[in-house]
């Protein structure tokens, strides 16, 4: 988990006009604000309840995108979801779907197509609830691939991708990420190359419906101003007859630890004047194959995340011309697929008599395992048993926000949890972060940051980002990258199709 992006609610939920308490959960549809069941066909259904307005926002997740990629079909995910808003049996065409849209009076509505997961969502008047979830069992499973249509949509999604393609950010973490995830790149990318999306037909769409747009594969949620026994009723009514295989595998094989020395170095025209960034990654634990070392991370997290904590205030004092102790940041973002642990940081630029950015950060990499390795000796005393405490009460805490809103968390919070996760670990989190202890800590810093000892140390990826304003100014720096052993990326070289050296 990103401490910084969406974090996962505990089993205390808060809503405007409702405040749970722990095992306020229900898996029976029992009276609850969450409640969940499975239908026969494998369609999971969520009914968050919070009659704060009159609004129902209905939304339904399927797991894939990217992990579920391999070279041939990587960014089909992407034109997939452009082609479910083009048209189905009842609305055979985009104009259609639209009217359809806008007869509900929908105020809100949207798809997305990320790593692990692709949503689409609707927000309508809560009575018009029926139309909307009646709006999506059309939409989902009887979608229409008209083959001009599809043309049409190739040239939209070629265009997006190739902003992507151009854009600083992206550019540097593919550069990174294709090159730690070496083993399966395409499942960390969801744009793919552009021939892949240009040579798509309507038979490559319907076999992706096949595998992946299936009950088993499908969670639908109903949030806001909705009776839940009402919500259950409407899906029965129409996903209950859809039909589909097996859940997919997604994910699998798994990736690989990081190859040994990756550094790069990107010279960014557009980057900020005066600062640098620099990141460091390691390998992490895949939350369904290294389950129970996903809380302690998140924990972890907490610790770590302090600006006038000990780790950051030591780094700060060791490490000269750091930008500040609010931009140090220790991340986890949980994934299925290639979890990693980020260390994020900036380098004040044009500092007088400053070693090289090169050289600052290869001291700083020294610095952090140092720390971590006085960190895993006696991680109790590093921190404290008050802090432990504190960590675990500020993360679920933090989580209670995400639920101030019923849409934004069935679109955001429970569609990634259950899309990366399952729903048995969302509905246990809170009872395994609060059983985290300082054992679980040292273990898990020794196994994924340090080793059991140097020669067995994990590797860790160095990547640096300036800008080219700054950068070629200061002495040294261009020697230091080849004799520091820095491959400089571009834009050519990002992407996991083209040519890497």
């Amino acid at each position: 988990m990103n401490i910084q992006k969406r974090l996962l609610l505990g089993l205390c939920l808060l809503f405007t006009n409702v405040l749970c308490i722990p095992g306020a959960f229900s898996e029976t549809g029992s009276a609850s604000p969450l409640t969940h069941k499975v239908l026969p066909n494998g369609l999971e259904v969520f009914v968050v309840e919070n009659h704060a307005v009159p609004l129902a926002t209905v939304c339904v997740v399927f797991r894939g995108g990217a992990s579920a990629q391999n070279p041939e079909n990587a960014g089909i995910f992407h034109l997939y979801e452009h082609m479910l808003f083009a048209g189905n049996e009842k609305y055979p065409t985009q104009a259609a779907f639209t009217a359809a849209l806008n007869r509900m009076g929908v105020p809100n509505w949207n798809g997305a197509t990320g790593s692990q997961y692709i949503n689409y969502f609707i927000t309508v008047p809560s009575n018009r609830l029926t139309e909307g979830i009646e709006f999506w069992a059309w939409a989902v499973k009887k979608p229409v691939f008209n083959e001009s249509k599809l043309e049409q949509e190739k040239e939209v999604v070629i265009n997006e991708i190739r902003g992507y393609h151009t854009d600083p950010d992206h550019i540097f973490q593919n550069a990174l990420q294709s090159r730690v995830f070496y083993r399966f790149p395409w499942r960390k990318n969801i744009d793919g190359p552009e021939e892949n999306i240009q040579k798509t037909t309507v038979a490559d769409l319907q076999r992706m419906r096949e595998t992946y747009y299936i009950p088993r594969n499908t969670a639908l949620m109903i949030a806001g101003d909705v009776n839940p026994n009402e919500a259950f009723k409407l899906a029965e009514q129409w996903f209950g007859d859809w039909q589909g295989g097996a859940a997919p595998v997604i994910a699998e094989p798994p990736q690989s630890p990081f190859p040994q020395n990756i550094k790069l170095a990107y010279a960014d025209d557009t980057f900020y004047r005066g600062i640098s960034m620099v990141q460091f990654l390691w390998r992490g634990p895949d939350v369904l194959r290294e389950t129970k070392d996903t809380y302690t991370s998140d924990v972890l997290l907490y610790l770590l995340s302090s600006p006038v904590g000990r780790f950051k205030q030591t780094l700060m004092k060791k490490s000269p011309g750091l930008y500040d102790e609010r931009y140090i940041d220790f991340s986890y973002p949980t994934s299925r697929d290639g979890g990693s642990y980020g260390f994020t940081t900036y380098f004040k630029m044009g500092m007088p008599d400053a070693p090289s950015l090169i050289i600052r950060t290869e001291a700083l990499r020294k610095l952090l395992l140092e720390e971590f390795s006085i960190i895993a000796q006696n991680p109790e005393s590093y921190f404290g048993k008050e802090e432990l405490e504190k960590a675990k009460t500020k993360l679920i805490d933090h989580n209670l926000l995400s639920m101030e809103v019923a849409s934004s968390f069935v679109t955001g919070t429970l569609t990634f949890w259950w899309s990366v996760a399952s729903t048995d670990y969302f509905f246990s989190y809170e009872k395994n972060c609060k059983a985290v202890t300082f054992q679980d800590i040292q273990d898990l810093i020794r196994r994924y940051i340090l080793g059991v000892d140097e020669n067995s140390r994990p590797a860790v990826a160095t990547a640096v980002r300036f800008s080219t304003a700054d950068g070629w100014k200061e002495p040294g720096l261009q020697t230091d990258i080849t004799s520091y052993g820095y491959q400089e990326i571009s834009p050519e070289t990002a992407f996991w199709w083209q040519q890497q050296r």
